[in-house]
């Protein structure tokens, strides 16, 4: 979808403690060999900090930096791919609660890691009909650890982090302009039963008989991928070259489709993942806190095009190409910390 007047006011992320990897390896809860293949140095921990509050701390210094009035704000959307609370709690009307003083459509957006992508489009759209002037609340939140949970062995190839991050997203002008957005999904395989052991006469036949299963299913996930990256910059008018900085998710580096990122181009420095190794991968959070590094660490510059993109297992997959328009003042902030 291409968009001409929504822009980004500001963004915020809230970490937890950052907690050095070689710890958990030291301690017996990483393995070292597969520390050394994903080169996470470090995690964000918020353990003793519930995701909704998180998620209001980032919501609310993201509206401090926005300078959007309050009463512009027409809508908020939540974001979780982990437990956000009870069954019979609203997590999006919690936020709301915490973070606003009047009255807004709110809304939970479940679409696991895409989310953010997911809830940032339906926003912009919501903006559109809206009108002129009025404003949106998009936030996001995951905690991964906990109590009696090993974080480095709950997703093989990535340490999961807690953290959560948010953007205001505004019907008029901004630092950051939205070119495009691109969301698709593809749920065709997530009724399919994985084979049964027993129904074969050997490991080698059912594990030939998984392949066979999951080869179409990757094969599937992967042009998805391409297609939605590929029809946000045509949307954008963009090249793969012109896109200055791309946030992907967290996944550890020995996780990460070189041969996608090679076919447009794109190198490690060119990504953020500099910053993900240091506070893992975050669910939901990922795109908006890695453009609220890049911004606060004067990575872009105005004519910078971002691109964010992420996937959800469903399987559906986002990207967004923003320009910047001008360096929000905010820009020098340090930024939250859950914890805090």
């Amino acid at each position: 979808m291409r968009w001409t007047d929504i822009h980004v006011m500001s963004c915020a992320f809230a970490a937890g403690d950052i907690e050095d990897v070689s710890l958990a390896v030291a301690d017996g809860r990483y393995d070292a060999e597969v520390a050394g293949a994903h080169e996470y140095v470090s995690v964000s921990s918020a353990e003793d900090t519930h995701p909704v509050e998180m998620a209001a701390r980032a919501g609310t210094l993201a509206l401090d930096r926005s300078a959007v009035g309050e009463e512009a704000i027409v809508l908020h959307a939540h974001v979780g791919s982990t437990p956000q609370g009870p069954d019979d709690v609203v997590p999006a009307a919690y936020v709301q609660g915490r973070t606003l003083t009047r009255r807004a459509f709110t809304v939970d957006v479940r679409q696991e890691c895409n989310g953010a992508l997911a809830a940032l489009q339906l926003s912009a759209a919501y903006l559109t009909a809206a009108g002129s002037g009025t404003a949106a609340l998009v936030t996001t939140s995951d905690r991964h650890g906990g109590p009696g949970v090993n974080r480095y062995r709950l997703d093989p190839g990535s340490v999961d982090g807690d953290g959560a991050s948010a953007i205001v997203l505004h019907n008029g002008p901004g630092p950051l302009r939205l070119l495009s957005t691109s969301v698709s999904g593809d749920g065709r395989f997530t009724a399919t039963p994985p084979p049964d052991p027993k129904d074969f006469p050997d490991r080698r036949a059912f594990l030939m008989a998984h392949r066979k299963r999951l080869l179409p299913m990757l094969e599937a996930m992967a042009e998805t991928e391409k297609e939605t990256v590929a029809q946000a910059l045509a949307d954008a008018g963009a090249q793969p070259g012109d896109v200055a900085r791309w946030v992907f998710p967290n996944i550890g580096a020995n996780m990460v489709d070189q041969e996608f990122r090679k076919s447009l181009g794109i190198d490690r420095e060119r990504t953020t993942w500099d910053w993900g190794r240091t506070v893992g991968q975050l669910g939901s959070t990922n795109q908006f806190g890695g453009l609220t590094h890049l911004l606060e660490t004067g990575a872009v510059r105005p004519g910078d095009l971002v691109a964010l993109c992420a996937s959800g297992v469903g399987f559906s997959y986002g990207c967004a190409v923003l320009e910047v328009v001008a360096v929000p003042a905010w820009a020098a902030d340090t930024g939250a910390r859950a914890g805090a």
